[in-house]
């Protein structure tokens, strides 16, 4: 009798240990499928990087307060162990661009390609090497926020973007020496800028800090244009196709 519990409890205990190493086998293949799959995403992202126009890095650094304010992508990008696309790029992680959309909608009134060109136009025609240093510099990050982010939600190609921020490439470089001249010229910028307010002045703040100081920021490695060019087309005034 106790010779035959004794054999259920080692058959219990037998069972027991093989289903421990089962679920640790189980665990450790789910953890190196884990493994693989962000390394295929971070090799990913690498390539989609390579094949970004300096233009377009350019468009979207300038658009960068708003975009690191909104996606958090430096903080996203560390912890995936990837590059910040997202601060490089026009376009958007797919799961952001319904967001996108209605940020558009909410700040600008922004539904579609005309209305995103209507805007580009209003932006682009209201800033002049003689506006002040503070308001040129929220009017170009405004303007690139426009344009990449009608680019990220499908409005326009990432080509038209590129288009329509290259007279803002040019202003930035008539007026600023570099990334950290701009960047404290847009803050100064939004604290007199319509709606301004304390909170959202601290977390713009914040967001521009992270982009002077993250080594993976673009404002680390997308080289400041240089001055002396002419204004260049906006396209703005081409018939949009998509």
């Amino acid at each position: 009798m106790f010779r035959f519990l004794k054999e259920m409890v080692d058959a219990i205990r037998e069972g027991a240990a093989e289903g421990i190493a089962e679920s640790r086998q189980e665990a450790a293949q789910a953890a190196a499928l884990k493994d693989q799959q962000a390394a295929q995403h971070a090799s990913d992202m690498e390539q989609r990087l390579a094949m970004t126009s300096q233009p377009e890095r350019l468009a979207a650094a300038l658009a960068a307060p708003y975009r690191e304010t909104f996606l958090g992508e430096l903080s996203s990008a560390a912890a995936d162990g990837r590059v910040p696309l997202f601060l490089f790029s026009a376009s958007l992680p797919d799961a952001e661009v319904v967001e996108w959309k209605s940020l558009l909608q909410r700040d600008f009134d922004i539904e579609d390609a005309d209305g995103s060109r209507a805007v580009m136009t209003a932006l682009v025609g209201g800033v002049t090497p003689a506006t002040d240093s503070g308001e040129l510099a929220v009017s170009i990050v405004r303007a690139a926020h426009v344009a990449t982010g009608a680019a990220g939600v499908g409005f326009i190609t990432a080509g038209q973007a590129t288009d329509w921020a290259a007279p803002l490439t040019a202003l930035a470089a008539s007026r600023f020496d570099g990334w950290p001249a701009f960047g404290q010229a847009f803050l100064a910028g939004e604290a007199h800028a319509a709606g301004s307010n304390f909170l959202g002045r601290k977390v713009l703040a914040n967001a521009v800090k992270r982009l002077l100081d993250d080594a993976a920021s673009p404002w680390q490695s997308v080289t400041w244009p240089q001055p002396g060019r002419p204004l260049p087309d906006s396209g703005l005034s081409r018939p949009f196709t998509p």
